[in-house]
């Protein structure tokens, strides 16, 4: 006869966002069993977005030599000589994964000083409603264990989605997860993909080791973006560096310490592409076949994502699911609000009743949403937040938006940039003139979008936001300069 479950009142799948319950349940005195199959922090400490921008801030360093020095007359090599950067790759590395390694780490002492609180090292499987399996392994040793809890949050993020090509499995080819721990990107190096993922760590490998990248990307880069801001970045991106854009991979071969890549383009022409190194940047899915979440009553949608409501309720009563495993929004950002929002709505309600008043919708009790804002940190910057121009325009028609728009080359510090590219556009509801999207292409694009969020998230106006003041000459003036540009459309109107 089997044992009967261990009894807990909360059990936390995944300790990324859903650290946002751990500890502070734990604190309240629920009895809180945390699992985590993986290395402590989740995708955006270990193989997400913290090691990645401290790779990819090197090669923005890079590039300031390669492409903006020469600008100001600032010679670094011989006359008419390219310049040549030479980077220890390796100790690169072994300081990122130094540092986020010892974060990592840092994780399980702390959940074991605890109270309330019972870690488990292993994976989890569903094998019933509420009821999870979780096996331990240490050396050759398993050991399994059978909890259960009237609540249970799935939070266990997504996984690289690798593109099904003949003879690609058996290869070594690396995902997001591998080059970020890789201590060379190799001589030359082709990248599927054409997405943020690819256009991060592509630019990565490109500049920081001096690789030589073919990006192979099927229809356009950046998909999901504004138009107009999406075709600007294609722009820019591919004066830089090698993009083949209309291509499709059909066959892979490893040979000789070299890939053998045969794509197709729209007319059916192939052609057969070699390099040392192989990125696979197609995208993710979510981690949830290991769950068997077919047991427990929860539902999938047919990409495979957590079915939720709008209070993130699965299918099965009890059990939640929130952050990238539920494919609404895939930022760490997003997924820690719907973290912050279970916590508060369904633990600490009367602590929260201003947080509740904003984001909790009165009628349905369900989560509303702030704006949420998004970057791209490669060369050049996105940064954006709200609707796109052509959402906009879904949603209340060509005539009923108002689009601003303002060149960073046409501000002062543009000037001091010496910029030749990149634009901000502002997108107002004609109706009640109040802004519903901000997008950015250019220099310091994930850092100036903020204050748009900052405008959006208090339901500003486009007359809130042309009177405010702005410091002369930063760059943020290319809002002011945007806001006036729609003002003026608006006073023609009459």
């Amino acid at each position: 006869m089997s044992p009967a479950p261990l009894q807990f009142d909360v059990i936390v799948i995944g300790t990324g966002s859903g650290t946002k319950l751990v500890r502070p349940v734990a604190a309240l005195g629920y009895k809180v069993a945390v699992i985590e199959k993986d290395a402590y922090g989740g995708t955006c400490l270990n193989r997400g977005c913290i090691p990645s921008k401290m790779l990819i801030h090197p090669a923005d360093i890079i590039s300031t030599l390669k492409d903006e020095a020469p600008k100001f007359g600032i010679q670094l090599t011989a006359s008419n000589q390219p310049l040549q950067t030479k980077m220890d790759q390796k100790a690169l590395i072994d300081h990122v994964c130094k540092e986020i390694d010892a974060d990592s780490q840092s994780i399980p002492p702390m959940y074991d000083r605890t109270e309330n609180l019972t870690r488990f090292s292993g994976s989890a499987e569903f094998i019933g409603e509420r009821v999870v399996k979780v096996t331990q392994v240490v050396g050759k040793a398993e050991t399994t264990y059978t909890i259960t809890a009237p609540r249970v949050y799935i939070v266990t993020g997504c996984k690289a989605s690798v593109l099904d090509v003949p003879g690609l499995q058996g290869t070594p080819y690396m995902t997001y997860r591998e080059i970020l721990r890789a201590p060379s990107t190799f001589e030359s190096m082709i990248v599927i993909g054409g997405g943020y993922i690819a256009c991060e760590l592509g630019y990565y490998a490109a500049r920081v080791g001096n690789t030589e990248v073919t990006f192979l990307v099927r229809e356009k880069m950046l998909r999901g973006e504004d138009e107009e801001i999406r075709a600007e970045f294609e722009k820019e991106f591919r004066s830089k560096f090698n993009v083949k854009i209309g291509v499709s991979p059909t066959a892979l071969a490893y040979e000789n310490g070299e890939f053998h890549v045969t794509v197709v383009d729209k007319n059916g022409v192939k052609e057969t592409l070699i390099a040392k190194g192989l990125l696979v940047a197609t995208g993710v899915e979510p981690d949830t076949t290991p769950l068997h979440l077919e047991t427990s009553g929860v539902k999938l949608d047919a990409k495979g994502f957590i079915k939720v409501n709008h209070k993130f309720e699965t299918t099965c009563p009890g059990v939640y699911a929130f952050g990238d495993t539920i494919g609404r929004y895939l930022f760490k950002h997003s997924s820690n609000f719907e973290g912050e929002w279970l916590f508060n709505t369904q633990y600490a309600p009367e602590k929260n009743k201003e947080f509740i008043k904003k984001w909790v919708d009165s009628k349905t009790g369900g989560v509303l949403y702030p704006p949420m804002p998004h970057a791209v940190f490669s060369y050049p910057q996105i940064g954006g937040v709200g609707l796109t121009q052509e959402q906009a325009i879904e949603v209340y028609t060509k005539d009923g938006v108002i689009v601003g728009r303002a060149d960073i080359a046409d501000v002062a510090m543009g000037a001091a940039l010496r910029a030749t590219s990149g634009f901000t556009k502002l997108i107002f509801r004609k109706s009640d003139k109040q802004l519903v999207g901000a997008h950015m292409v250019g220099e310091q694009a994930s850092v100036v979008i903020h204050m748009a969020i900052a405008y959006m998230n208090m339901n500003a106006t486009l007359y809130d936001m042309v009177d405010s003041i702005y410091i002369h000459p930063a760059l943020v003036e290319v809002l002011r300069d945007a806001c006036r540009d729609a003002r003026g459309q608006f006073q023609k109107l009459g």
